[in-house]
């Protein structure tokens, strides 16, 4: 049997800031053919150099038009989502690439893959400590 595997990305606009500032995202190849069985080791890959962009997210689009989180590369750390036949994992830093490895191809396997590039985003957290009189 052979599998399919699609691919195509989108980008993450938090914001328009007019005509001028061109962000633009690239993902290889177009399309992998594989057997089930056979692995797709680090060909596809998702690049950009967009300034500020610190995060590559990966997702999944399955035959039923389900989009599952496969994870996200924060600069150089992977943050993996669920994948309970563990059989996907990626690689690269945020700020520039990233490379998505599937093994072992299962028929689930087949799908459509998507990566995307956004502003990292930091979460800060204020405790104010006090003491009250006893």
């Amino acid at each position: 049997m052979i599998i399919v595997v699609t691919i195509f990305c989108f980008l993450h606009f938090p914001e328009i800031t007019g005509a001028s500032d061109t962000k633009s995202l690239s993902q290889t190849p177009p399309s992998i053919i594989r057997r089930i069985g056979e692995s797709v080791q680090s060909e596809i890959k998702c690049s950009h150099s967009i300034k500020d962009y610190e995060v590559i997210l990966w997702y999944k689009q399955d035959q039923h038009q389900t989009l599952e989180i496969l994870g996200y590369v924060n600069l150089q750390f992977v943050n993996k989502e669920s994948n309970p036949s563990g059989n996907i994992s990626f690689d690269g830093d945020g700020r520039k690439k990233s490379a998505l490895t599937i093994y072992n191809l299962k028929f689930s396997d087949s799908a459509v893959y998507f990566c995307a590039a956004k502003l990292s985003t930091v979460i800060q957290t204020h405790v104010k400590a006090e003491q009250k009189p006893h």
